[in-house]
């Protein structure tokens, strides 16, 4: 979840403030750096974990590195992760906030085992946040929609789920984003468009990139281009800016194409078909491939992030 930081910075700071005298004293609140892609991790641990402190480091660098495999770098040279460890459940509760420097707050809840961090998506979630301006458009379903679709492929990237879990994922979810009142991404406050919208939104772009430049370039590289202009969360930008900005680095006007149909109007999208070229299916319930598939390789390259042999 996204948080805007366009807001007086005395009100953030007072609720940090509060959040954190509450719950433990500065003397309680552990605090180490990560190296990750190219970027500092500041993190504070504070309360009392139900996992040992080395097991939380870890947690954090996986899910950076994750990130990393996905974007090629990590988004943003610095960010401040706070972890409130204590109360009920497991992990909940990430938040992100932009600014010069950035900063993400998850709960690990006195329920959490290792085994729910190595099994756990929202940090990765909140991580990939950085990617992307923060948007001053009533377009939250970008932000949280390239969020939902890139994190598991960012997990899938380092091991910690399998191909078949992305793709089983994309084929229950995806769905929910179809619009149903026929209007557009922009201005949605409906679950399911905002997260599963903005996901198929991400998606479509993706495949209709690789298809345009023969699976050299996908969207990576579009994100790519908006880090390189600048476009982290660390700056506020329209979601026009921030589409230029991708489409500029790849030499096409898809994402601004695919706003213009999916954004501005409610789209025409044929999932079964998109599935069809892809080679992906369920048989009995399990995940299978039909490598014969016209988009079998891209399917391939969208899983693994290597570019294809120039032709």
């Amino acid at each position: 979840m996204r948080r805007s930081n366009r807001r007086p910075y005395w009100i953030f700071a007072l609720a940090l403030l509060f959040v954190d005298v509450r719950g433990a004293s500065a003397k309680d609140v552990a605090t180490h750096e990560l190296e990750v892609g190219g970027g500092t991790i500041e993190v504070s641990i504070s309360g009392h974990s139900p996992v040992p402190e080395d097991a939380l480091l870890r947690w954090v660098e996986t899910c950076g590195r994750a990130v990393t495999a996905y974007l090629g770098r990590y988004p943003v040279p610095r960010v401040r992760l706070s972890i409130r460890a204590g109360g009920p459940g497991g992990v909940r509760h990430g938040v992100t906030y932009g600014g010069r420097v950035p900063s993400i707050r998850i709960n690990v809840g006195r329920e959490t085992t290792e085994a729910d961090l190595r099994e756990d998506w929202t940090l990765t979630h909140e991580m990939v946040h950085l990617s992307l301006p923060d948007l001053t458009s009533d377009d939250s379903w970008a932000e949280e929609g390239l969020a939902t679709y890139v994190e598991p492929l960012a997990r899938a990237r380092v091991g910690l789920i399998r191909e078949a879990d992305v793709w089983s994922g994309l084929m229950d979810g995806l769905p929910k984003g179809l619009p149903r009142d026929g209007t557009g991404l922009h201005g949605t406050s409906d679950w399911g468009r905002t997260y599963w919208g903005g996901a198929l939104f991400w998606f479509l772009a993706d495949v209709e990139i690789r298809e345009k430049t023969r699976n050299r370039l996908g969207l990576p590289d579009a994100l790519a281009g908006i880090l390189d202009a600048g476009g982290s969360i660390r700056v506020d930008w329209s979601l026009r800016e921030t589409l230029e900005a991708g489409d500029r680095a790849l030499g096409l006007s898809v994402l601004s194409d695919l706003y213009r149909r999916l954004g501005a109007a409610p789209g025409n999208v044929d999932l079964d078909d998109l599935w069809r070229r892809l080679g992906v299916k369920r048989v009995r319930g399990e995940i299978a491939y039909d490598d014969s598939a016209v988009l079998a390789e891209m399917r391939r390259t969208i899983m693994a992030g290597k570019p294809a042999a120039a032709p």
